[in-house]
């Protein structure tokens, strides 16, 4: 019989919090042991109905453009394995009666969800198309100066099923809020090279004999999951024997991660099988290798987020280029989660530019996937003056809809200046053509 979670209510209330934000006062450990959810990381979905309260701009200014860089909403998973591989392991230990009740019980919970999932690899979710609309929903209401009849929505996705899904979603929603408006929309690999980069570099700098061997050393110390072996296996020798803990431990934690974003939901839940310490180890393990792959890790030359550096020169150079019109404009760009975690760290937003070798700083820090790049992730750059005649333009990032700091002084926070960040990023993204440039000549001569 397939585990139901007796009480839904206590789910809820929890949910209804709302916590698992930047500006939250909580810690991480906090924040996960109040919602266990929040520890899928960028398997979270960002929550809906925040309704945020905006600074107000000074001088009279009024917004007229937002330049949005955003995930996709909630899928499943994109490959059969991801769900056949953890239900064979435990299928083999099931024909050699090495289960206990609970994990025979835990099969049945896994076949339930590949069940789910059949037929759905890599489809947006029931839960990631409401996310969407309201999302898009949010960002009319609170920006009734932009979406006005005159206003341009340009909309621009990947080509991946579950991003084009999510497009279409957000302006379709607008559409149906705002239908004089003129909208545009493209899914075409002719738009990779600004919002789906891969720097093969980059990517082959990630994991180096030093990174590999610290992060080794981390799941090392973060990997005691005896507790589970126990409770599912009937024997810890068969375990030793016939399973590849890490890689299994993983599977079955990404499996119980995505429960919260699809119809089972409320119904069936894997959380109950982990300990609260189990919950967080599994969080760090994932946390530090999103830190590896798209932070500033020292160990690897604190560099892997500039494998962005396409989309936020084209940030810049849209923001120069569309003062000169005379309507509203709104250009939306839906890639991957790991795309907009990269930008976060490459544009220095509140303390994610962080730079550290020892990955037991993330924590302590606030260095978390969930609050940067959950499904439904966003950096909104939203650009205001008083009319076209005002060439004192300032902005305002939106990090996931929240106000956010950008690394310069400002008289007006969280309002910047646009000349003086446009000036920061350039000479910034100089600095690393220069660098590279320079590494490419002396690894020539």
């Amino acid at each position: 019989m397939l585990h139901v979670i007796r009480d839904i209510r206590q789910w809820g209330a929890a949910l209804l919090l709302l916590i698992c934000t930047q500006s939250t006062a909580q810690t991480v450990a906090e924040e996960i042991k109040t919602i266990p959810q929040c520890s899928a990381g960028i398997i979270y979905a960002l929550p809906t109905g925040k309704h945020q309260t905006d600074t107000p701009a000074p001088d009279g200014k009024k917004p007229f453009y937002i330049s949005h860089f955003g995930s996709t909403a909630a899928y499943y998973l994109e490959k059969v394995s991801e769900y056949d591989q953890p239900i064979n392991t435990l299928a083999k230990a099931d024909s050699m009666n090495m289960l206990t009740p609970l994990g025979k019980d835990v099969l049945r919970r896994l076949q339930f969800i590949k069940e789910d999932a059949q037929d759905r690899l890599g489809e947006m979710t029931v839960t990631g198309a409401q996310q969407m609309k309201e999302l898009a929903q949010e960002m009319v209401d609170r920006f009734p100066d932009i979406f006005v009849d005159s206003c341009l929505v340009d909309a621009r996705s990947i080509v991946r099923n579950h991003c084009i899904m999510s497009m279409q979603e957000v302006m379709t929603q607008i559409a149906r809020h705002r239908a004089a408006l003129k909208l545009r929309q493209k899914s075409s690999h002719s738009n990779d090279p600004w919002i789906y980069v891969i720097d093969k570099e980059l990517v082959d700098e990630r994991f180096n004999a030093e990174t590999d061997a610290t992060y080794q050393a981390f799941i090392k110390a973060n990997h005691n999951f005896n507790h589970l072996w126990e409770s599912l296996f009937a024997s810890t020798d068969y375990v030793k024997e016939h399973v590849d803990t890490t890689q299994f431990s993983d599977q079955l934690f990404t499996l119980a991660s995505g429960i919260q974003n699809t119809p089972l939901k409320g119904t069936v839940t894997l959380y109950d099988i982990y300990t609260p310490d189990e919950i967080m180890q599994h969080w760090r393990l994932h946390n530090a290798k999103n830190y590896i792959s798209y932070g500033s890790f020292e160990l690897n030359g604190a560099n892997q987020p500039f494998a962005q550096r396409a989309p936020l020169w084209n940030l810049l150079h849209q923001g120069d280029s569309i003062k000169e019109l005379d309507f509203p404009v709104v250009h939306l760009r839906y890639s991957s989660r790991g795309m907009v975690m990269q930008l976060v760290c490459l544009m220095e937003l509140n303390d994610f530019a962080l730079k550290t070798a020892d990955l037991n700083q993330l924590e302590k820090q606030g260095w978390a996937n969930y609050r940067i790049a959950p499904f439904g992730s966003s950096v909104q750059v939203v650009y205001y003056r008083k009319d076209k005649t005002d060439e004192d333009i300032l902005i305002k990032v939106l990090l996931n809809g929240e106000e956010a700091r950008l690394p310069l002084q400002t008289d007006h926070a969280p309002y910047y200046h646009w000349r003086d960040v446009k000036r920061y990023y350039l000479r910034k993204l100089y600095a690393y053509e220069k660098l590279r440039f320079d590494q490419k000549k002396d690894k020539n001569e």
